[in-house]
């Protein structure tokens, strides 16, 4: 009688986890796609704004890779420059988190699996 009451708990613990987990996935998928859409958008009129006139200087000149990247759409021979695009990718690698934040789409602090490697799930067999 006691198994059986315990496996019934466990059943609804498993199935409400289930739930929990389901809800949290498309709350995540949603505050994505509002992300994603936000900064399309700045790129979208930043781009339209400063198309083929550089926004900064570097003090140096790149290795050759990331100077193809950085002066993309700029006329001109000076390596120094970056152009809105790749100056836009870099802040937006740093602004995204705090953009989430912003808008109440963040994970609270203790949540599982924030993060770039996720903790292994502990079942106890």
């Amino acid at each position: 009688m006691k198994t059986l009451d315990k496996s019934k708990k466990i059943d609804r613990v498993e199935n409400s986890l289930k739930d929990a987990s389901r809800d949290l996935s498309l709350f995540k998928f949603m505050s994505g796609t509002v992300v994603a859409l936000v900064l399309f958008m700045a790129f979208g009129i930043l781009n339209s704004l400063f198309e083929g006139e550089p926004v900064a200087k570097r003090p140096f000149v790149p290795v050759r890779l990331v100077q193809k990247m950085s002066r993309h759409g700029l006329p001109g021979d000076d390596m120094t420059d970056y152009s809105m695009a790749f100056l836009y990718l870099l802040c937006s690698i740093s602004i995204r988190t705090n953009l989430q934040k912003f808008l109440g789409f963040s994970p609270p602090r203790g949540a599982p699996n924030v993060g770039l490697f996720p903790m292994p799930d502990q079942k106890t067999s």
